[in-house]
């Protein structure tokens, strides 16, 4: 297949974006060339460019469309890798939502989310990008209900709980909440109320729909526009270092970091760490409460024979489950020596909490080890989860955070 010869399946998103106006001074505008830079997709723009021309007034268009033409060539060609996927899902996710954020007008973007159903499994983009335009949506829906009610409706908590999963991990977090309602309006299951032995702490909790890091980068999303709480936390359970950690430790995480993203190039797909780090006092306040909370971990529990211990260190984020022998010395440790841990949505929420509310949000991270990342089991996944919520407890009603 001719590179330059637009494959049909990408020819409905051409002809939709053709149909914005506004797309080509996007397309020429300096923040789409910095966000060409930054996620290193400037020398594909500049390859294709050159083969497209700008002819007239739609060619910015064809190179965009021509970028994502030669990525699709590449996946089907290579049997439909999956980092090449994950590249093709980049591409758009960090191109729209810089379009989204310039774009001032409110436009109907279905049919352009929709023709981004091309060939690879690009759901997570059109996820990503459809959460990006919820949220804006959320904003101007807060700021008119502020505006218009005084503020007498808006609930006001401190802490928003997050969890991946309902069972197990919401399950250990609901007996220390009483409930006082719900949210309405929301394709997530959102309650707001407070602590049971503290109700001046008010809280507002939910579980995704689905593992991974779309789904915690909405349900966050939504939860840090809607209620602007101090602190995001997300409790659960985790796959722990082989050896280091034992079913049931707790990790505190100070640094997350993604092992999934990386540049496409001509001699192939090179692995690049996106990392952030937490750097808030309250994991230095909860370090020097590491031993009570161990103690008030281990009291509460006679059937296990090894003590329950808290750790703190980075965390890596992976988009999918990990079931291989030497997966962790090989593809994590090679990256950051100190990774105690890895799983799924951690990378999202901290994310969220950087980018939404002016960074006002704190995140905390807060998992238990379920299996050491080969032979896996659900066996230990309701220990992990229950070890963690208990410390989410010890925290919240000592007043650490």
């Amino acid at each position: 297949m001719e590179e330059n010869k637009i494959h049909g399946n990408l020819k409905p998103l051409l002809a939709n974006l053709n149909r914005l106006e506004n797309f080509v001074t996007y397309l020429k505008s300096e923040e789409f060339h910095n966000i060409l830079l930054e996620n290193g997709y400037d020398d594909l723009w500049k390859r294709k460019r050159s083969l497209t021309g700008y002819l007239g007034r739609h060619e910015p268009n064809k190179t965009y469309v021509n970028c994502l033409n030669l990525l699709f060539i590449f996946w089907l060609e290579n049997k439909q890798n999956k980092k090449v996927e994950e590249k093709i899902n980049q591409f758009l996710i960090s191109t729209f939502t810089g379009y989204i954020e310039f774009n001032q007008e409110k436009k109907d973007f279905s049919k352009i989310i929709n023709s981004l159903k091309f060939g690879p499994n690009t759901e997570s983009a059109q996820t990503m990008i459809e959460s990006l335009l919820l949220s804006k949506v959320y904003e101007e829906v807060k700021v008119n209900k502020i505006e218009s009610e005084d503020m007498k409706d808006v609930i006001e908590v401190d802490y928003a709980i997050i969890t991946a999963l309902e069972d197990d991990e919401m399950e250990k977090v609901l007996p220390m909440i009483i409930s006082e309602g719900e949210v309405d309006d929301s394709n997530n299951y959102i309650e707001y109320g407070y602590l049971k032995d503290k109700p001046n702490k008010k809280v507002v909790y939910a579980s995704q729909h689905n593992t991974g890091m779309v789904d915690a980068s909405i349900l966050a999303s939504e939860l840090i526009i809607r209620f602007s709480p101090k602190f995001l936390i997300m409790v659960g359970v985790l796959g722990g270092k082989p050896i280091d950690t034992n079913i049931g430790d707790v990790i505190i995480a100070n640094k997350v970091f993604e092992i999934d993203r990386g540049k496409l190039t001509d001699l192939g797909f090179k692995k690049e760490a996106s990392v952030a780090t937490l750097k808030s006092k309250e994991i230095l306040k909860i370090n020097r409460k590491k031993v009570d909370i161990e103690n008030f971990i281990n009291l509460r529990d006679d059937t296990r024979k090894s003590r329950i211990q808290l750790h703190f260190g980075p965390i890596a984020c992976v988009n999918q489950v990990i079931d291989v022998e030497d997966f962790f010395q090989e593809n994590i440790s090679s990256i950051d020596r100190k990774a105690i841990a890895l799983e799924m949505e951690s990378f999202a929420v901290i994310r969220a909490c950087e980018l939404l509310n002016n960074g006002k949000t704190t995140p905390l991270i807060i998992k238990s080890v379920m299996d050491n990342t080969q032979e896996k089991t659900d066996e230990g996944k309701t220990y992990a989860a229950w070890t963690s919520a208990k410390t989410l407890e010890f925290i919240l009603l000592n007043d650490i955070i």
